[in-house]
């Protein structure tokens, strides 16, 4: 089974430095909480990722999990060094503190599994997995998978996205119903006034219609 966490505005905390760290760090952009990467040393494109404020980037070296005591918003660990002993002390510091946690080479004393994630403009995450089976085959079919979806889903879907989360948002203090704020969301999804805009990259007056839209909707009595 394949969820979701919802980690907006915690911290998730990746312990590791290589390739396998760079590919769970870059599954969390879509989920906007606070990336820390804890490491004694990282490759290239970690320290890019930290220049562009997109990570917390924590260049120490790591032997327990007491560090873990200094996060105040701390829901996910996710041990990735190439020390066996050093991942599995930090998924039992993890754990002692009520977090969820991983550890890339022992599935067995991990909370979860980590699907191969395919990420679309921060946006967008799919995850690819063969419940256990392979993780190498998860990994091969994300490779074939990535560039079909990245050419598929256009700009203007992801505007759409962010258009929807405002709005969900404000349909929530007007619309008490679920049902009346799905048909909401789904008149400004295919309203084509709205998506001309988001293709002229008119993004704010898209928001400003929509929520116009939401301020005529009729409430059923």
């Amino acid at each position: 089974m394949i969820v979701d966490l919802y980690l907006k505005g915690n911290q998730a905390v990746v312990v590791g430095g290589g390739k396998e760290a760079v590919r769970k760090l870059e599954a969390l952009f879509a989920e906007d909480c606070e990336v820390i990467v804890i490491a004694e040393r990282v490759v290239d494109a970690i320290h890019n990722h930290a220049k562009s404020g997109k990570i917390t980037l924590e260049t120490r070296r790591v032997e327990g999990g007491d560090f873990l005591d200094v996060y105040d918003r701390l829901v996910l660990v996710l041990a990735v060094t190439d020390d066996e002993e050093v991942n599995r002390r930090v998924v039992r510091a993890a754990r002692e503190r009520g977090c969820y946690a991983y550890a890339a080479d022992d599935p067995e004393i991990s909370d979860f599994g980590h699907p191969a994630i395919i990420n679309i403009k921060d946006t967008i995450a799919v995850a690819i997995s063969t419940g256990g089976k392979s993780p190498l085959m998860a990994g091969t079919l994300r490779e074939k998978i990535e560039p079909i979806l990245q050419n598929a889903i256009d700009r203007v879907t992801l505007l759409q996205i962010r258009l929807q989360e405002q709005l969900r948002v404000a349909a929530k203090k007007k619309l008490s119903s679920t049902e009346t704020r799905k048909q909401f969301l789904i008149t400004i999804r295919d309203d084509e006034g709205i998506n001309r805009l988001l293709e002229e990259d008119r993004f704010n007056d898209a928001v400003l219609l929509a929520q116009e839209y939401l301020d005529n909707w009729e409430v059923a009595p």
